[in-house]
């Protein structure tokens, strides 16, 4: 098993024959930062990558390959936005706050908007290579209303994904394809007739790819819940969050 600082020299090699130009100028355990065009400001944190490199640890190539693949969209940046592909990701507190910390400008440079106390809604070009995060400038770029985006974000979800469930006896996985599961909180899914649980509809998205349900008053399933999500947020990767929330009034509430 390679080690943090081991794993991150060798992405960084890869990076380097992918990209012409680019300099490495700074390697600090699982944090890459390099300078491409005369820009110091280009920064790779690899814990997703090498999550899976420790549960995966001989398909180390096809994880290298997939995430060189995003780089892409760092180096070449493209302003020709389809707007068919722009869809909704969830992320949490931690994520907005580690932008804070990377870029001074993040408010301006991101594309965002709050979805509850714990949860924000980013918005993404999800093309067949890559999964791009939209700027204030890529938005501008589609001359369509800001306020309409969550609208077509979640309209283009729906015509991507096809929902499986799975689960018996108060408890149940929303499956969609490993990327956009945390983003089911965003339908008009939740309803009694489609999840049979005992009281209000709790759910927990430790991961994106993890939507796990079961109800209030069902003691055994909510502990099952919590174990879930504690073991997850310990070993997984693409972490969303921590907490639990129940269905109010149309949305989901942490509690």
């Amino acid at each position: 098993m390679l080690t943090e600082s081991e794993f991150s020299k060798e992405f960084a090699n890869r990076l380097i024959q992918k990209v012409d130009g680019l300099r490495i100028i700074l390697i600090n355990g699982l944090e890459i930062q390099t300078e491409f065009e005369g820009s110091p400001e280009y920064r790779h944190f690899l814990n997703n990558c090498y999550s899976e490199y420790c549960r995966n640890s001989d398909e180390i190539e096809e994880i290298f390959l997939k995430y060189l693949n995003a780089t892409d969209s760092i180096y070449n940046i493209n302003n020709d936005i389809n707007i068919n592909d722009i869809l909704p990701v969830i992320k949490d507190r931690r994520f907005l706050q580690n932008l804070r910390e990377l870029d001074n400008n993040f408010k301006e440079n991101n594309v965002f908007e709050k979805y509850n106390d714990e949860l924000y809604i980013f918005y993404v070009e999800d093309t067949e290579t890559n999964i791009n995060y939209l700027s204030r400038e890529n938005v501008e770029s589609l001359n369509i209303d800001p306020n309409k985006l969550r609208e077509i974000a979640i309209e283009n979800l729906l015509n991507s994904i096809e929902i499986e469930k799975h689960g018996e006896d108060g408890y149940y996985m929303l499956v969609v394809d490993g990327n956009y599961e945390s983003s089911l909180i965003l339908l008009d899914i939740w309803h009694e007739e489609n999840f049979e649980v005992s009281g209000e509809i709790i759910i927990g998205i430790p991961a994106r790819d993890l939507l796990l349900i079961t109800g209030k008053n069902d003691i055994e399933n909510l502990e099952r819940l919590k174990n879930t999500i504690k073991e997850i947020s310990e070993e997984g990767d693409h972490l969303v969050s921590e907490k639990l929330f129940e269905y109010r009034n149309g949305k989901f509430e942490a509690i």
